[in-house]
């Protein structure tokens, strides 16, 4: 075996296909922008309000709940 056979079967396997070229026009996505800085206060008082309101609408389906219970218990 020569010394050319040698480097070829020792090289990594390369595709058949040509690697895509890079265009110019493609860049890496930019960096996240970093979160602007939430004083704790906000941020408990934003997560009352939200859990504020989940039990409103909880309350609501509660009754939704019931009235459809009535109506499918109730003849007509």
């Amino acid at each position: 075996m020569s010394e050319k056979e040698k480097k070829q079967k020792a090289a990594p396997y390369q595709s058949p296909w040509p690697s895509r070229p890079e265009r110019p026009w493609e860049r890496p996505w930019p960096p996240p922008t970093p979160m602007p800085i939430i004083p704790t206060e906000d941020v408990i008082r934003v997560l009352k309000q939200i859990l504020d309101r989940l039990s409103q609408i909880e309350k609501r389906l509660e009754r939704i709940e019931t009235l459809f219970a009535e109506k499918s218990v109730s003849p007509e």
